[in-house]
């Protein structure tokens, strides 16, 4: 995986804040993007003095993740079944996508606050929810509350745990997975559980129809 560092290494030293802001909106807006490994990265060149500034890390990191979060709700509010019909075949995530509308349906708004701490949820709170409809004002209330607490946590972080490391591919491959195992642990495992009950819901449905 040190070629990944490498690429994102280069992306941030060599486009800044702009690097990391595509990678988070895109990330948010339902694509596959690595939004944790490029925020952590960015905090360590911040930390060895690269023309990055934590402060400004936290700040475009926030403008970007809600950014894309909204640019996600409106593309599943308005293309809805055909979007997640997409993400379903293209990028094989038809249970992820199953277990977020059961998430979304049962705990609502709730649902897209924690879902930024969790890696495929977060891809696809946003147009999870705006193709069941959700109401836009409390999508984004609480869009915000997640992305405000997850960038600033992730940017303390890692800018925190670059003190120990000279090198960037030292410190990606120790300290991202220290930082990134200790933050989202429990909410891991908390979906894959949602995603095994779905997965046993979805198996009794098709076994009825067959019956």
């Amino acid at each position: 995986m040190h070629w990944l560092a490498h690429l994102i290494g280069y992306a941030l030293v060599r486009w800044g804040y702009l690097a990391l802001a595509v990678a988070l909106i895109g990330e948010d807006a339902g694509l596959p993007l690595p939004g944790e490994t490029v925020l952590m990265l960015a905090s360590f060149l911040a930390h060895k003095s690269t023309g990055l500034s934590l402060p400004w890390l936290i700040l475009v990191g926030i403008a970007a993740a809600i950014m894309g979060d909204n640019i996600g709700f409106f593309a599943g509010r308005w293309f809805g079944p055909r979007l997640l019909g997409w993400m379903r075949k293209k990028l094989h995530m038809e249970e992820d996508i199953a277990t977020a509308i059961d998430q979304i349906r049962r705990h609502g708004p709730a649902t897209v606050f924690w879902s930024r701490y969790i890696f495929g949820l977060r891809t696809l709170a946003g147009p999870v929810a705006g193709a069941l409809g959700m109401e836009w004002k409390p999508f984004l209330l609480f869009n915000a509350l997640g992305a405000i607490t997850w960038v600033t946590a992730m940017a303390v972080a890692g800018y925190a745990f670059a003190a120990r490391f000279q090198s960037l591919l030292s410190y990606f491959a120790k300290a991202s997975c220290v930082i990134s195992a200790s933050i989202f642990a429990v909410g891991y495992i908390y979906w894959r559980r949602r995603k095994k009950r779905v997965r046993r819901k979805m198996e009794v449905a098709n076994n009825s129809k067959a019956a």
